[in-house]
């Protein structure tokens, strides 16, 4: 059973429809080749998936994150795709700086 830590919860109204936009929820599941975790909504919302770090990138869902709420963690997320640095190391170091608050 993969153990999950919320890092981010973002909450806010919905704007129509019946899929939802929030929560907006960034976990990490410590060792795991895909650490990052994302969920958006609830019922038809972005049930939530399992990303690397490139991924958050690539697929256009780190976006989510980019928003006053979550800006450090964004920023984080950003230098760290920049620089290069490998998935693993970033989950740990984001785990060492959110997890003692999750």
């Amino acid at each position: 059973m993969n153990h999950y830590i919320e890092l981010v919860t973002i909450n806010g109204d919905w704007e129509g429809g019946h899929h939802g936009q929030y929560p907006k929820v960034f976990s990490v599941s410590p060792g795991e080749s895909k650490p990052f975790v994302v969920t958006e909504g609830s019922g038809w919302g972005f049930g939530g998936s399992s990303f690397t770090l490139a991924e958050l990138f690539e697929q256009d869902v780190a976006s989510i994150f980019d928003r006053e709420e979550s800006s450090e963690l964004f920023q984080l997320l950003w230098s760290g795709y920049q620089s290069g640095v490998s998935s693993e190391a970033l989950a740990k170091e984001l785990m060492e700086r959110y997890g003692k608050h999750a």
